[in-house]
Order: structure tokens, then C-alpha cells, then sequence
């Protein structure tokens, strides 16, 4: 399989060509299925309020709940799957607000959660009148198995502790970018040089970026071909950087 290379595929079809325990690292945020819960308006106290939906041109963010779950859920079990013992998944998620409920993604605890870091973005476009500004997120450290030990050395992550206050990414064209310091603080604590790092939501190309960076091998998978033309514009100043040395 071609490696440092973004397949213009569903992320199942690149994850079905991977043998078992190919992949070092997992790390990555797939569509929240927000465009679902913004069809459901709420009214509070006479303001109309719905969630936010984001917009991933041609594709459709919107499938009923359980097929969601179910669809998230598959791409886990494939994503262990190709895990190696010493690997980890860092899987990004967020509380969906919606009638006065916190609807979390509790499907993620079917799997060795290792721990949760709280994403905190320090701001938020969600104005819903009825809730505590919601600025927070969530990367859930999935491990290959219970008894598996991930390769982690905590000494170069510079954020080091369990909450990590990092402002979303603005200058980047995509709806719902990664900022480039987060993955890059999965990826160095948990890999070394050469390791390779799967995404199977690569969006704007933040992972292979962070990849390029710290000489990690990546793989993506991406239907948007328009996002995949992003991330190689995005790339090439990170490649001839690499060039130089």
C-alpha cells in the first residue's frame, strides 16, 4: 500500500487494504452528524435555536442516530484492527446540545478508552440561548486492547496535562479544521520517526502536515476531492521545508 499518500475514498475502503497491525498511530475528527440535529429547532423563551450545522460540500451530514453510531462504530473496530499493540487511536468527538439534553458520543466506551483530553477552544459559535457557552471538546486516547500498552512519552508533548487550551484554526478554508499544534501533540508523544500515522478523516490535511513536520509516514482517506487539492497546497510549503535538510 502507497504510503504518504491521501486515498480519494471512503475511509472503510483504504482501512480494508491495510493488513493487521500495519498503523502506528491513529488520529483524527469525522463529521459530527450535526446536520441531523440542526433540522430540529428548539424554541427557548421566544428565540429560535438549533445546532450548528457545518457544511462538507457534496456530503451530507446527516444520518439517523443509530446508523450513525453504527457507521462510527465500524470505522473503530476497523481502526484497531489495523492498530499495532504499541499504538494509539486519538479520536476527536464533541456534546451535541439539543432539547435541553447533552447527547454524548457514549459509543466510544465500547472501546479501551486510555483516557479523555478536553479540548478546551476558549470560544465557541454556538449561541443557543439556553446553555452555558459550550467550549470545550474532546480526544478520546483509544488503545489497541486492554492489556496493550501504547508507546507514550509525555516529555515531548508541550501540552502535558489532560485539559489543552488551544484556539480552533482560523486561516484554513475547511468548515471544521484541526489546528495543526493539537495533532502534532498526539502524534510526537506517541510515535517516532518513520512511524506511521492514519487518518481516516483527513479533511484539510492537518495530520499529513504534522506528519511532514516531526518525519512521520502518513496515510488519509478523503471523499471531497476539492479538500484533497487543500491539503496538497497546504503540504508543499511543509515538503520543501523538509528539502532543505
Amino acid at each position: 500500500m502507497e504510503i504518504n499518500k491521501i486515498y480519494n475514498e471512503p475511509c472503510l475502503e483504504t482501512l480494508k487494504k491495510m493488513p493487521d497491525n500495519f498503523v502506528d498511530c491513529i488520529v483524527t475528527s469525522p463529521p459530527y452528524n450535526k446536520s441531523f440535529w440542526s433540522m430540529n429547532q428548539n424554541i427557548n423563551n421566544g428565540f429560535k435555536t438549533k445546532s450548528r450545522k457545518i457544511s462538507y460540500g457534496d456530503f451530507d451530514d446527516n444520518l439517523e442516530p443509530e446508523e450513525y453510531i453504527k457507521q462510527q462504530k465500524e470505522v473503530l473496530t476497523e481502526c484497531l484492527r489495523v492498530l499495532k499493540d504499541t499504538g494509539s487511536i486519538f479520536y476527536n468527538h464533541i456534546d451535541i446540545l439539543h432539547k435541553h439534553l447533552t447527547i454524548h458520543p457514549k459509543f466510544v466506551y465500547d472501546f479501551p478508552v486510555k483516557q479523555v483530553i478536553v479540548w478546551n477552544r476558549k470560544n465557541t459559535p454556538k449561541i443557543d440561548v439556553s446553555y452555558f457557552y459550550p467550549t470545550t471538546e474532546y480526544i478520546f486516547w483509544i488503545k489497541k486492547n486492554d492489556e496493550s500498552i501504547p508507546k507514550f512519552d509525555r516529555k515531548k508533548a508541550q501540552f502535558q496535562k489532560s485539559v489543552w487550551e488551544i484556539n480552533p484554526e482560523t486561516n484554513n478554508d475547511h468548515p471544521a479544521p484541526f489546528p495543526l499544534i493539537l495533532v502534532s501533540n498526539c502524534i510526537v508523544c506517541s510515535t517516532d520517526e518513520n512511524d506511521l500515522v492514519y487518518d481516516p478523516y483527513m479533511g484539510s490535511g492537518t495530520t499529513a502536515m504534522a506528519c511532514v513536520e516531526y518525519k512521520r509516514n502518513y496515510i488519509g482517506s478523503e471523499l471531497n476531492p476539492d479538500y484533497i487539492d487543500m491539503s496538497h497546497k497546504r503540504l508543499e510549503p511543509f515538503l520543501k521545508q523538509t528539502k532543505l535538510f
